[in-house]
């Protein structure tokens, strides 16, 4: 029985993804363990669609942002412990400086990725969404929030 207890721990703890925004009665529950502001920069334009675009980009973070609100991100999160926790990663739009200094946040967060992490694991969050009203602040945005949030084993 006892040499099963580690299979039955870590079978339990098995991640999984899913992505969207969390619903509003469940942010009670979740802890804020990373933020970092990142400056935009304009995209790279090739091919036939013309759509304007911003990236960011630091450390293991990256993503972009369309003029539409649409946005993805893929970033890098570190569980510094053996028990489980879940995470998720989102954005919130501003203008400030273009250090990311004096920023005036526009948005609120909207997060685009969960995912249940376990046994001290780092994992790759990918995924995205539509900020609300961002069409209309495009032009005046200079950064992006990262948030990181997480319930659980923090």
């Amino acid at each position: 029985m006892w040499r099963l207890l580690p299979l039955i721990l870590l079978a339990s703890c098995a991640a999984n993804e899913t992505r969207g925004t969390a619903p509003e009665g469940r942010l009670a529950g979740y802890r804020i363990v990373n933020i970092v502001d990142v400056p935009l920069s304009q995209a790279s334009r090739s091919g036939v669609e013309q759509i304007p675009t911003r990236e960011f980009q630091r450390g293991d973070t990256l993503g972009a942002l369309r003029e539409s609100g649409a946005w993805n991100i893929r970033a890098a999160v570190k569980h510094p412990r053996v028990r489980c926790a879940t995470y998720e990663t989102g954005i919130q739009l501003g203008a400030g400086e273009r250090d990311c200094s004096g920023v005036r946040w526009m948005t609120n967060v909207e997060f685009g990725t969960r995912r249940t992490q376990c046994n001290n694991a780092t994992a790759v969050h990918t995924g995205g969404g539509a900020l609300t009203g961002a069409g209309s602040l495009f032009s005046s945005s200079t950064c992006v929030r990262v948030v990181t949030r997480c319930v659980g084993a923090c």
